[in-house]
């Protein structure tokens, strides 16, 4: 599998170039069945995918994000599909969702307060805080406009709250 061509390209509303998915029509997905589609179309505004007969969505349209989160999303979602299995995909969706709920979804460059508030949403679940970690750090390797390291360092720092590792033990 190829990884998804991605590139940026100038946009009059925002002081540096926004990023904008220009990634292949259809993504090869790792799936475990035969009887599956093995292919997601990145054309559409909902991006469908299957594991075990089970349908996964990410719906772009209903994604609270500024237009280039979503663009960067959509690289991100293409990248994931092609390397990692379905349901981790499904962790980075729910991780975007997550995202859109926060202030950090009216877009890029993200303020210090808006991020450590953010981060203390995100590190009650472990699957959101490391859907996000991993997001971050695509972007910033791809070096997208707005992603720093410094602050990936910081979302790196951070961890999720612990669960007690006994509490889903009962005793009669």
């Amino acid at each position: 599998m190829t990884e998804s061509a991605d590139q940026e390209h100038a946009s009059p509303s925002s002081t540096f170039p926004a990023y904008v998915f220009q990634g292949p029509a259809q993504v090869a997905i790792r799936t475990r069945t035969n009887d599956q589609p093995k292919y997601v179309d990145t054309r559409l505004s909902a991006w469908t995918w299957y594991d075990g007969g089970i349908a996964m969505t990410i719906d772009w349209a209903a994604l609270q994000l500024n237009s280039e989160l979503i663009e960067i999303g959509k690289g991100f979602m293409a990248y994931a599909l092609e390397k990692y299995a379905p349901r981790t995909v499904v962790m980075f969706a729910d991780s975007l969702r997550s995202l859109s709920s926060t202030n950090l979804a009216a877009g890029l460059p993200w303020k210090s307060h808006e991020l450590t508030t953010a981060l203390e949403e995100f590190k009650r679940s472990r699957r959101v805080l490391v859907g996000f970690r991993r997001f971050y750090r695509r972007a910033l390797d791809r070096g997208i406009k707005g992603f720093d390291s410094n602050i990936y360092l910081k979302i790196k720092d951070v961890k999720s709250d612990r669960v007690d590792p006994y509490a889903r033990i009962f005793l009669s």
